[in-house]
Order: structure tokens, then sequence, then C-alpha cells
């Protein structure tokens, strides 16, 4: 996706999430998308970190 449409997806995402009290889980290789996440853990090494 282009950078405009992933954040229009991801607005649209997150309000559902907090609208109906629901958990999301993203995984991403963008920095800007992970910021914008409440909680962010990293892989590293097989390991779930963060």
């Amino acid at each position: 996706l282009d950078s405009r449409t992933a954040a229009q997806i991801m607005d649209l995402l997150m309000d559902l999430a907090d609208t109906r009290g629901l958990g999301m889980l993203v995984t991403t290789h963008d920095p800007a998308m992970a910021a914008r996440a409440h909680r962010v853990l990293h892989l590293e090494d097989g390991l779930l970190v963060g």
C-alpha cells in the first residue's frame, strides 16, 4: 500500500477497535505505523521483546 492508503486503513482499524473495545495485532516493517500503536513488541533472534 502507499503510505496515504495505509494510514487511512490504520485509522479505520484503530477506530473500529476503540469503539468496540477490541485489541488489534498489526505486523509491520513501517516505523511510522508502529509509532501509532499503544504497545510495540519486536521479534529479535526468534524471541519476542518489548
